[in-house]
Formats: C-alpha cells, structure tokens, sequence
C-alpha cells in the first residue's frame, strides 16, 4: 500500500513523488494522461522572466506585491536565489539520469530567442535551448524549414538584427532537406513533432546538417538557431549529429505549445518518477475517500481504490482538469475554496474574473488553492482543510499560468515543498 498517493502526472506531482520517494516512503502516481507540462516551452521559469536579471530583488518585493504567490504561501518567507538554483539542480541531476539535460543558471541566467522573435532570459531551460545562448553568440543564423509555416526565419533574424544593432546582422536561411517519413500530403503545412521525428531516424539529423552547411555557404557564424524539431527520444544525440554534418554549433529556438521541448520534458519526467520507484497508475479519479479531517483513499474512475496515508493533489489549472471551466472556476475532486488576489472565489462574479485590459493580469487565471507555508489548503480562516492533504503546481492560487509571477519552475518548486512536507507528515526527513 503506498503511504504518499499523489494525483496529477505533470512536472510539479513528478518532483513531488521523487521528493517523496526519495526520502523513503512508498509513492504511487495517478494521471490520465499527458499533463500540461507536455505543452511547455522548454524553459522552467523560477521567477519570471522580466525579472531573471535580479531575481533577488523581484523576492524580496514578492510578499509586499503578491503575498498569495505560492513562494510566499501562509506567511512564509520566500526562498533565496541560492535555495532556487539547488532546487533546479537538483532537478537536473534526476532528469539527467534519464537522458534530458537541463542548463541551470538562475544567478546568471542565458538569453535565448523564441519564434516570435522575441527575446527572454532563462535560468533554467533544456541544454539544446541554451545552446542558443546569445549572450555567448554575435553572428547568428535563423534557419526555417519550408514547410513549417509558424517559424519565419526572415522575420526572427529581422528581429535579432534591430535587438543587436551594434553587431552584425543576423542572418536567415530557408532549410529544404526532404528528410524521410514526411508524407508529400502534408509537406507544405508541417508540424514540429512529425519533423523531430524525420530528423531523429537515421540519416535525417545527417541530412539537415549537411542542407545548413550548403546553405551558410562557407560563412561563419556562432550558431544557428533552429525551430524545436531536434528529436523527441535523443534530443542531445541528435543535436551532435546535426552539429557534426553542419560543422557549426545549433541550438532550438523556444516554442509556443505544442512543442517537442515540453513533450520531451513531460516524458522525462514521468521515466525519472518511474526511476525513483514510484508507481504510476493510469486513469482518471473518480473521487476521494475522507474519515473525519484526512483523506483515506482515492477511488479511481476504473473501480481500483488506492489507500493513503498523505494525499497530494497536482492537478493543475483548467487544461490539467484541477479547476472546472464553469462560470464560476471549482475544484472538482474535493470541492477546496478557490481564491484569487486573496479573495475567495464564491464570492466573485464571472465579470469579476476577467480583466478588460489585454496585457493585464486575470483573475481566473491566478485563481487556485490557498495553502499554508507547508502546501496544505486551507479556508478561508487559514485553518486547513483536511489534516493529510497537500497542493502543488499550477492548481495553486497566485500561480499565473501567463508567467507573470513565474512558470513550470514555480511549479517544481511547490512540487518539492509538498514532497518534503509529506515526508514529515510520515516522520522522516527529506532532501
């Protein structure tokens, strides 16, 4: 019988159930499927990315500016920038274990373009993003692949150009390596998952390389930029073998969703939960069990019930199914209060919500679970709801999924404190 049952297979119940698992305790995992981790962009943002050249300052603001973020639950006092790089790295360490690297650096964090054109700094972002680190680069080339219509190279370099005025221009080039396994029918409307697994079969990571060599022509450069199509099983393999036939040093440009990098990250993170000895269970929850002030059980939507001693609950926002899409937003396993910039969510109107303003912050987005400083919900009084019973990622209120106040890594970080807390709830120490 696991002692920890943990509900929700993105990256935040991942890290929670290796927390967890590796303090001891017995761990099973319950997701129906690919969580909203897996339309991710690549980069885990610890604190939000306008605010990644002076991390130390946005904390110290954070209780006085939004003192319902997750950093700061119940009073809590945020964590230091040293304690959020151990955390990544300590991530890291387990997702390299099977076979994903991450580049950590919240303290100096790499300046990396995104297909928009635009730029942001990254204190943690997969080592095949942070190869474009343009910090580091100042002759850059934009490669597009014919075909792949939401990536315009002309326009990405056009970008880069006017954002380093003072070195040389970036340069655009229009890749059209005919790499096997892409169908003639689809060929002029293509995805990134179907051209990252044309490019990771033999010969495709070859042939994109020798097309960028043809293409550079004999010029140098740093480093070539990429769409998100170096492979989803090898992404780092693949990578060399592309750097090998080009002769130049690439990179992938981050992606919206859907995007090989969260796909990676979300695969990644379900083998490095599996390596730590956690049993995963497939299938939607049918409902919770409580006796009194814990809950006991989790009663899947197959008929299985798991027991359980700690119930930890990752179920993110509306795309991970943690928060209904209704008129008024609810938590549909244990009907928990919702909160918004402190104000419980019953008692708003669906107007109240939503922002008229289109840059602005919006309240159902920020809405979520109010938890003390151990990740455990609370009511509106403060006072927990059930006595075993914690909260992580997304489904935590003041977690923005717009990256205001920080991203997929303020998820891993909530992740671990809920892992940790569970451990103390059985009487044993954790990591």
């Amino acid at each position: 019988m696991p002692e920890v049952v943990i509900v929700g297979g993105g990256l935040a119940g991942c890290w929670a159930a290796v927390t967890a698992a590796r303090a001891g305790l017995q761990v099973a995992l319950v997701r129906r499927g690919p969580a909203a981790t897996a339309v991710s962009s690549g980069a885990l943002d610890l604190v939000p990315p306008r605010e990644a050249a002076d991390p130390g300052a946005w904390l110290r603001r954070l209780a006085r500016e939004t003192p319902d973020h997750p950093y700061v639950a119940g009073g809590a006092q945020p964590p230091s920038v040293g304690e959020l790089d151990n955390e990544a790295r300590r991530l890291a360490a387990e997702l390299a274990g099977v076979g994903l690297r991450l580049r950590v650096s919240v303290q100096r964090p790499v300046l990396v373009a995104a297909v928009t054109g635009q730029l942001r700094r990254a204190g943690v972002v997969l080592e095949g993003i942070a190869a474009g680190d343009l910090g580091q680069a100042s002759r850059v080339a934009v490669a597009g692949i014919r075909g792949l219509l939401r990536v315009d190279a002309g326009s990405i370099a056009a970008a880069l150009t006017e954002r380093f005025s003072a070195g040389p221009p970036a340069r655009a080039l229009l890749l059209d390596p005919g790499l096997h396994g892409v169908d003639e029918s689809i060929a002029g409307d293509l995805d990134d998952a179907t051209l990252a697994r044309a490019v990771e079969a033999d010969g495709g990571a070859e042939m994109l390389g020798e097309m960028i060599a043809a293409s550079l022509g004999g010029e140098e450069v740093d480093v070539v930029l990429l769409p998100a199509v170096l492979g989803l099983d090898d992404p780092d393999g693949v990578r060399a073998r592309v750097e090998a036939a080009a002769g130049v040093r690439v990179a992938e440009l981050l992606s919206p969703p859907p995007s090989a990098p969260g796909w990676r990250l979300a695969r990644a993170a379900e083998a490095m939960a599996r390596r730590a000895g956690v049993e995963i269970v497939t299938g939607s929850v049918a409902g919770i069990r409580r006796a009194e002030r814990r809950a006991v059980a989790v009663e899947a939507a197959g008929g299985d019930t798991l027991s359980c001693d700690v119930l930890v609950l990752a179920t993110g926002k509306y795309l991970g199914g943690g928060l209904s899409g209704d008129r008024h937003p609810r938590e549909p396993l244990l009907g928990l209060p919702l909160f918004t910039g402190g104000v419980p969510v019953e008692s708003l109107t669906p107007r109240d919500l939503v922002e008229r303003t289109r840059f602005g912050p919006q309240p159902f987005l920020a809405a979520g679970v109010r938890t003390d400083a151990d990740g455990r919900p609370v009511d509106a009084f403060g006072a927990p709801v059930l006595d075993n019973l914690l909260a992580c990622g997304a489904l935590l209120t003041g977690l923005d999924t717009t990256l205001r106040g920080g991203g997929l890594g303020v998820a891993v970080w909530s992740g671990a404190r809920a892992g940790r807390a569970a451990a103390r709830l059985r009487g044993v120490a954790a990591a």
